[in-house]
């Protein structure tokens, strides 16, 4: 037999082997761990001129430069078009638009940048001068330059990062393609450039994974496609996003890779983290995304520069045009004063030119309302910040018939404002255009058979589908200087006041007409109408936001006015089919999600105030489910409060509350509030509103209600 004690001894003894083992083996660990190398990726996409954030990245780069063994900076592209500073820099006559974007990435370090579709908008030539000066590549692999008419040379496909521990990263870049064979930009812009399909692209290139350590796609194409690309493609480490403004708060892993975008307009900076171990193998992918609003820091030279360029077109965009007392305020009232302007215009009949219509895309309607207050330059610069030069056509009346149907085909949606007529797109119930009916201003029918001089931006000429007599001539007047030539030299201050901002322009409209057939989903005994949809509630907003509430069993479900069609009535006592509700809601055609937040009642009604005040259009930006009901507290033209009120109780300001709205314009509605979790469907929806319908079967009369008190 053992004695005792030595057994204790003994027993001791395996004990202490067994701690010392513990501590060689954490130690291992340990220098398995100081071994590892971890590089940061800050990114940012859909910047479009944005510059005041510039100094707070290159601060921030600064700073994990010391806490990471390398940082890399790069953009997700669209780095061009949405500020005057940006847009309209010509000093001294010399054409340098772009070079303040450029200037300034420079500065703050951007090692690589995707080629996004608005880096064509200010033409070939100073594409070529702005990547020439910058000092990072500017890449696209789905790109084939012809050298013989093209003017930009070939861009890279990808490039090729090493990091300060020897670990090499790739970087390949992609751009959206459009139907029409072109990314969205001005097909006038293109030529000589041949672009590929950006998923076949990668499939491609994907062997760059073997060739280095990591292989990240910038994918300039949207959030749907960065998740399709991710699942139909093994070996990609990183999917960094662009095109579709989407942000992304916490990155998500498809196949491994790691997805992520971060919004638009410099409000985020995104942060990757990438762990490699001592053998150069990724072993681990995390991120985030900075608020910027929020980072104290500020690179001061940086910071200067910044000064420097705004001060530089200060005195040009802060030269006053005209004052009104209220806004110019949606997509009708200012686009009819930028058609005005063409028809109008003292600068065309000095061509030779007796305007008798003009036409503007809606997507180029760039804010969503103008004063109150002085109207500058730099306003409409804001409201049209392209430059579109004019492009003049003689047309029939069959040959602008056909071209509004076309329009209105591309999204099931009005996309044209017009001066000098009125137009009525009918369609019946499933989305077919039957006919076009057009009027002069005073509701007389436009004549048959006869011929007019149209006014066309550049880029509806080149990019829109419609028939004409003559070849465009281009007249070489932009769009925006049209616009500030109208305000300043042609209309009196009382007329733009009392035209423009004191009455609803409505030029345009929808009607629906029985007939068609499909998948039937539901049966309406009412009127589903957005008509008012920014003055009051509509039915069709109503009856979306008791979708969401009933279906993602949330306290408010809601819809936002913008997403909502134009002018649309569905008729009541019939059959709604599946393609019925394309008509209705626009934002179904670019397959949203349902985002469903937790916030607080004070910050749901922070939210909806801060939505409301954006929206240029009229105070009602929020459509509400029906256990819902809120007050839009006005003095003048301002909105000064919203109250919320839940089964007719206000809402408790420190009390959680559920939301749920879409998901694209969520990360507008957060902006406002600090909201405590929030989580995104996986359904669309048009799938969350079509599985609602066929449960209830029969749409009633609830969704009439009034959910919205507008108080004076």
């Amino acid at each position: 037999m053992i004695d005792l004690k030595l057994k204790n001894y003994l027993s001791l003894i395996l004990i202490l082997i067994l701690i010392v083992s513990g501590i060689m083996i954490l130690n291992t660990d340990m220098v398995k761990a100081e071994n590892n190398t971890q590089i940061v990726i800050l990114h940012t996409n859909d910047e479009h001129g944005s510059i005041d954030n510039f100094a707070k990245i290159a601060a921030l780069k600064k700073q994990y430069q010391k806490e990471y063994d390398d940082v890399i900076l790069l953009s997700g592209g669209d780095i061009f078009s949405g500020n005057p500073v940006v847009d309209e820099y010509v000093i001294e006559g010399e054409n340098l638009r772009g070079k303040p974007m450029i200037d300034l990435m420079n500065e703050a370090g951007y090692q690589v940048s995707v080629l996004g579709n608005h880096e064509f908008d200010y033409g070939q030539a100073r594409l070529k001068a702005n990547m020439e000066f910058a000092e990072f590549p500017m890449v696209l692999a789905n790109l084939e330059v012809d050298p013989s008419e093209a003017d930009i040379n070939q861009p890279d496909p990808y490039t090729s990062i090493e990091s300060a521990n020897g670990i090499n990263l790739n970087f390949l870049g992609v751009i959206e393609v459009q139907d029409s064979g072109y990314p969205s930009t001005m097909p006038v812009n293109l030529y000589g450039l041949k672009f590929l399909d950006p998923t076949k692209t990668v499939k491609k290139f994907s062997y760059l994974k073997d060739e280095g350590d990591a292989f990240i796609v910038l994918g300039h194409v949207g959030h749907n496609w960065s998740q399709k690309i991710a699942k139909d493609v093994d070996n990609i480490d990183l999917v960094i996003g662009g095109h579709s403004h989407t942000v992304v708060e916490k990155p998500t892993k498809i196949n491994n890779a790691l997805i992520t975008q971060s919004g638009s307009d410099q409000q985020y900076l995104g942060k990757i983290v990438l762990t490699f171990n001592e053998n150069n193998k990724l072993i681990n992918s995390s991120g985030e995304l900075i608020e910027l609003e929020n980072v104290k820091s500020s690179d001061q030279k940086v910071a200067k520069k910044i000064d420097s360029y705004n001060a530089d077109v200060d005195k040009i965009f802060s030269r006053k045009l005209a004052y009104v007392d209220s806004s110019i305020s949606g997509d009708s009232n200012l686009g009819a004063l930028m058609t005005d302007a063409l028809t109008n215009s003292l600068q065309f009949k000095d061509l030779g030119y007796d305007v008798d219509f003009g036409f503007q895309n809606t997507g180029g309607i760039r804010v969503g309302s103008i004063g109150p207050g002085d109207i500058t330059v730099g306003d409409i610069f804001e409201l049209e910040p392209f430059g579109n030069n004019i492009i003049m056509y003689k047309m029939t009346t069959s040959q602008i018939k056909d071209m509004l149907a076309n329009s209105y085909k591309r999204d099931n949606s009005i996309d044209l404002i017009p001066a000098g007529l009125k137009y009525n797109i009918i369609v019946n119930q499933t989305g077919d255009v039957k006919r076009v009916e057009l009027k002069d201003l005073n509701n007389k029918p436009i004549e048959e058979d006869k011929t007019f001089t149209v006014a066309h931006n550049q880029y509806v000429a080149s990019a829109y589908d419609f028939d004409t007599k003559t070849e465009g001539e281009n007249t070489y007047i932009r769009m925006n200087d049209s616009i500030i030539h109208y305000i300043e030299d042609v209309i009196s201050n009382d007329k733009l006041q009392s035209y423009y901002a004191n009455q609803e322009l409505n030029r345009t409209g929808v009607k629906i007409e029985k007939g068609g057939s499909g998948d039937k989903i539901a049966y309406t005994e009412v009127d589903i109408s957005t008509v008012g949809k920014a003055d009051h509630s509509v039915s069709a907003g109503n009856l979306f936001a008791d979708a969401v509430r009933s279906e993602l069993n949330v306290d408010v479900g809601a819809y936002p006015s913008d997403q909502l069609a134009t002018g649309a009535v569905y008729p009541a006592n019939s059959d709604l089919f599946d393609k019925s509700l394309n008509l209705l809601f626009s934002s179904f055609g670019y397959d949203n999600n349902i985002t469903v937040a937790t916030v607080t009642g004070s910050d749901l009604e922070k939210m909806l105030l801060g939505q409301a005040r954006y929206y240029g259009e009229g105070p009602v930006m929020t459509h509400v489910s029906s256990n819902v009901n809120y007050t839009v507290v006005m003095d003048q033209e301002d909105i000064k409060e919203i109250k919320v009120f839940i089964d007719g109780k206000r809402v408790d300001p420190n009390k959680e509350y559920t939301f749920g709205i879409n998901s694209y314009v969520w990360q507008y509605y957060a902006n406002a509030a600090d909201p405590l979790s929030s989580e995104t469907t996986s359904a669309t929806e048009k799938e969350i509103l079509v599985k609602y319908l066929k449960e209830i079967e029969t749409i009633n009369d609830s969704i009439l209600e009034e959910r919205i008190t507008i108080k004076k």
